[in-house]
């Protein structure tokens, strides 16, 4: 028989339970629109409600928090550490350029095709 692997569960907090029950509370807002904006099943935040209202909401048991890492001092001088994130910074920049300039070649590309084919079918 083969392994089973165990399944990973999002786990929210209790603040953004409250948060989500507040916002789907709203009444010129639908609770289904508020579920899909979140990232959330919307069975998950009717349920929320119902628990809220009933005064059963509370966080999972399950739920760790982890532990933020200490500060660690950098080694690097400043205008080293600089450098490198404006580099850093610069090509992030250029890779987006590029994945638009290659998005609106291939928009452009599209357009001319379909003007042959409609000047090839005016033709006709």
């Amino acid at each position: 028989m083969g392994q089973t692997k165990k399944r990973q569960y999002d786990r929210y907090t209790l603040d953004f339970k409250l948060q989500s029950v507040k916002l789907a509370n709203n009444p010129n807002v639908r609770a289904k629109d508020i579920a899909e904006s979140l990232g959330i099943h919307t069975v998950m935040l009717y349920r929320w409600q119902m628990e809220y209202r009933n005064g059963e909401l509370r966080e999972s048991k399950y739920m760790v928090t982890k532990k933020k890492s200490p500060k660690r001092r950098s080694i690097r001088t400043t205008s080293e550490t600089q450098t490198k994130d404006d580099l850093a910074a610069a090509n992030k920049k250029i890779k987006q350029l590029e994945r638009a300039l290659a998005n609106r070649t291939e928009e452009l590309d599209l357009l001319k095709k379909a003007e042959r084919f409609l000047a090839q079918n005016a033709k006709n």
